[in-house]
């Protein structure tokens, strides 16, 4: 069945399934997408940082998350927002184990993440010191004037933030129209010959015309530039020079006016580029547009759904997942799922562009009837989304209803959710059927599809196997060149007298006449990795090695840890993977 239909059948299942939770009710996860704070323009600009301001609104946003989801704040300014406290998590000492936070590499991306974890969990002095569970690691029983030490900056608090590049499979999560080859395509060529498109560039074009050829922005801009295909750049340049150079402030006359007007056609061009609004069939032309040009909205859900599904599973600890990026999947995600209509397309937050640090959030919350402290059933859970449009202290955390539902409750149960989410998803190996083989390196791989994905990509046996063959070739030869250069290698060819009688002889190899049959030359580890025995060394599988031993403490290792080293995202890294030991004797 077509994507669209399934979406529309889940809408349907959705709208007659919301119900009100009871009063008792918590919020056991959330997971939240968030928009960069302020930065200095894409042009004109000597680097692309992270402003003051910008990290000042993620300070505040970070900020609103902990009144809202942490505990109460002594700040007034944001007393208006309800505590809606996640079952278990600590408000003052931060638990990396419980998080997980993932970010674009771009500095202002990063250094917005970090601003916010700033006001999530602000530095804390002694706050190792009413921790139960911690409270040794503070203690310096050698100082003889205090025995406490805290943490520079007055008890800073580090954030673990895993930067996506753009060679991790998993950075599609937070940046699925990035890099993606037949979206830029699409979008950069293919759209300018949408009529609609057409006739909002001829409308709007004397509009740009004007405005750069004329003070205070003439020659700010190229006039051949100044058009609506870059309405974006457009925008973020004159909205920043409006704010921080006076000489455009005092002389772009009806200043906010004219940025209003710039971010509606900002708007307009980058919803077209984000969410594919003209479909008039059910064919599978309009259903490949509508998945390719909503690709960063999709790869989004996908990783939302399978947050939630690894938290209740036991996968993971994340009770609080927090992506931080761009506004295009905000716009494809709004679109998506139905939260976009005549209404809200004109008034209202969805009727801009994403402002800095606009945030996302996904709250599951439920109660347990039998046992308010356990967690509760499938049955018992549900979702709701929740849309703070700024980094303002008077923002509020709006309350809207998903995919298309007119239900005041404005939540989903959790399993219709996560169904909706995954069939509206697209894993990171989908990602590669969507933009094209090249668009990543991992999409050419031999690697499978992930868990749980339904993309049929895997390499024909007959290619893999001659792909192996010239790989394993170039790798020897390789080797083989550095030997010869850095060591000196020489190859020479020994003449062995063979005793017909004697089969270890023949054989040679490790240990030469001594060999037994069951000393082989290559050894196979149970995790199929191939050591090759040489004079005196035996490099063993290391299953039988005997365990490092420690004075006065027993190493453990967390259930969270154990899950990281074995489970990756994507399962296609070794990272964590114990490396194989080699046992000398003489």
């Amino acid at each position: 069945m077509a994507t669209f239909k399934r979406f529309a059948l889940a809408s349907a299942l959705v709208a007659s399934l919301f119900v009100r939770l009871g009063n008792g009710a918590e919020v056991w996860a959330i997971a939240a997408y968030i928009n960069h704070g302020e930065r200095a323009p894409l042009v004109n600009a000597p680097d692309t940082i992270l402003t003051p301001e910008g990290a000042q609104q993620m300070l505040r946003q970070g900020k609103a998350f902990r009144a809202r989801y942490l505990a109460n704040v002594s700040d007034q300014d944001l007393s208006h927002i309800g505590l809606s406290k996640i079952h278990g998590m600590d408000a003052d000492l931060i638990d990396n184990l419980a998080l997980d936070i993932t970010s674009r590499t771009d500095d202002y991306v990063t250094g917005g993440a970090m601003a916010f974890f700033q006001g999530l969990y602000p530095p804390s002095t002694k706050a190792y010191e009413a921790s139960s569970s911690d409270s040794d690691i503070a203690n310096d029983f050698t100082e003889s004037t205090s025995n406490l030490t805290d943490y520079p900056l007055d008890g800073y608090q580090y954030a673990n933030i895993l930067t996506l590049g753009m060679l991790d499979p998993t950075s599609t999560n937070i940046q699925g129209n990035l890099r993606c080859s037949a979206w830029e395509t699409e979008t950069n060529n293919n759209l300018r010959d949408d009529p609609v498109i057409e006739d909002f560039y001829n409308a709007s074009l004397p509009f740009y015309q004007l405005l750069f050829s004329t003070p205070p922005l003439q020659g700010t801009i190229d006039l051949n530039d100044a058009n609506a295909w870059n309405a974006y750049e457009l925008y973020d340049y004159v909205s920043y020079m409006y704010v921080h150079n006076k000489t455009i402030n005092d002389g772009l006359t009806n200043g906010s006016d004219i940025l209003d007007i710039m971010n509606s056609f900002a708007t307009t061009m980058e919803r077209a580029k984000n969410a594919y609004m003209n479909i008039t069939s059910d064919s599978q032309e309009d259903e490949n547009k509508g998945i390719l040009y909503s690709i960063a909205g999709r790869t989004l859900s996908y990783k939302i759904a399978k947050q939630f599904i690894n938290y209740l599973g036991g996968i993971s600890y994340d009770k609080i997942s927090i992506m931080f990026g761009g506004y295009e999947p905000i716009l494809a995600f709004i679109a998506m799922a139905g939260l976009l209509n005549n209404e809200t397309a004109t008034e209202g937050p969805f009727s801009r562009l994403p402002e800095p640090g606009a945030a996302m959030v996904f709250e599951l919350y439920g109660e347990n009837p039998q046992d308010p402290s356990a967690m509760p059933s499938f049955d018992d859970l549900e979702v709701r989304f929740r849309y703070r449009a700024n980094a303002d202290a008077d923002q509020d955390f709006i309350l809207y209803s998903l995919f298309g539902s007119d239900s005041g409750s404005g939540s989903v149960t959790y399993s219709e959710f996560v169904d909706v989410m995954q069939n509206i998803g697209v894993s990171s190996y989908e990602w590669c059927d969507v933009c094209g083989s090249i668009s990543g390196p991992w999409c050419s791989s031999t690697f499978t599809n992930e868990p749980g994905t339904s993309s049929k990509k895997t390499l024909d046996p007959v290619v893999a196997g001659v792909i192996g063959a010239v790989i394993m070739a170039v790798i020897i030869a390789v080797i083989a060149a550095l030997l010869f250069f850095l060591a000196g290698l020489r190859l020479k060819r020994m003449n062995v007298q063979k005793d017909p009688g004697n089969s270890s002889v023949a054989a040679g190899g490790f240990k030469g006449p001594e060999k037994k049959d069951e000393d082989r030359d290559v050894q196979v580890t149970n995790n199929g990795a191939r050591h090759e025995r040489v004079g005196s060394w035996e490099l063993k599988d290391g299953s039988t090695l005997p365990a490092i031993q420690t004075v006065g403490a027993t190493a453990e290792v967390s259930p969270r840890e154990q899950v990281r080293r074995s489970l990756d995202d994507d399962e296609i890294s070794i990272m964590g993977a114990t490396p194989v030991k080699a046992h000398e004797s003489v």
